[in-house]
């Protein structure tokens, strides 16, 4: 070889890239790709200024690549990681800095994913226990949580959760019984296999409920407002559909106090998370 040949290491997040080989024309790069799990055995990856849906799916028995026509000055190199090739991680992209020598992710996603794990969206239905059926049928709900993984492995897990429900009463005096919940809680994450996870959660909050009441007993209803503390607790069941979308569902139980008592409330709830 005419140039003589410069080594560099690196070392980036989530990829390990080792780039043995970069030639003196700066055309050519030779990488050596490790995956960030060993769960991982096959990649992807392309090169050039912005991602196209074109890959090179390589397995990673063969790790070492050779980057042809490499332009450190505009191209990029995308990789994604994969367990069975069919089912692929998000694309990181890096960019390598000749003057210093080393490659550089580029962030791609404006959400820290470091904190923020996922966004569920779900519906719930609930039935009333013991005093609680006396003034309640059922209760139909929709609600959003946003997740946030408190350690690296993602298995200690805080959240914050909004949601509204309503249903019909069993009283006179109420026309109908609508609420809005707010709570956050911590929950723990058990991994049964490669795509089903169980989480228990225990969440704590307020709940506003909203009333159309006679509560004078006077024969005019009017609106009425008045806010409880409540309890959450749930066993959370998810399968992974990709890396990005799973399916969760959970035996969920509500209990809030009022005024020295306590109502209880017991159902299911279901639904789908977003994973950053």
């Amino acid at each position: 070889m005419a140039s003589r040949v410069r080594t560099i290491t690196c070392t980036v997040l989530l990829f390990l890239l080792s780039c043995l080989s970069v030639y003196a024309s700066n055309s050519a790069v030779r990488v050596e790709i490790i995956p960030s799990e060993s769960e991982y055995v096959f990649f992807r990856y392309q090169t050039g200024e912005a991602e196209k849906d074109v890959w090179v799916d390589v397995e990673l028995s063969s790790p070492v690549q050779i980057l042809e026509h490499f332009d450190s000055t505009q191209d990029r190199l995308f990789i994604q990681q994969s367990k069975d090739a069919q089912n692929w991680s998000r694309s990181y992209a890096y960019r390598y800095i000749p003057e210093e020598r080393i490659w550089e992710i580029i962030p791609n996603n404006p959400i820290d994913t470091s904190i923020v794990d996922s966004i569920e969206l779900k519906l719930y239905n609930l039935y009333p226990i013991h005093t609680s059926a006396t003034y309640y049928a059922y209760v139909l709900g929709t609600g959003m949580k946003m997740n946030f993984a408190l350690d690296k492995q993602k298995t200690l897990i805080g959240y914050g959760e909004v949601a509204y429900s309503r249903g019909p009463s069993n009283c006179d005096w109420v026309d109908l019984m609508q609420a809005a919940n707010m709570s956050i809680g911590l929950g723990y994450r058990y991994k049964l296999t490669d795509k089903l996870q169980v989480a228990p959660e225990f969440g704590y909050g307020l709940v506003l409920h909203l009333l159309n009441a006679d509560f004078d007993q006077d024969g005019t209803k009017s609106f009425e407002t008045f806010i409880d503390q409540q309890v959450r607790l749930s066993v959370n069941l998810t399968y992974a559909l990709s890396d990005t979308y799973s399916l969760l569902i959970a035996p969920l139980g509500v209990l809030f106090f009022e005024k020295g008592n306590f109502g209880t409330l017991m159902g299911l709830q279901a639904g789908l998370r977003y994973n950053f």
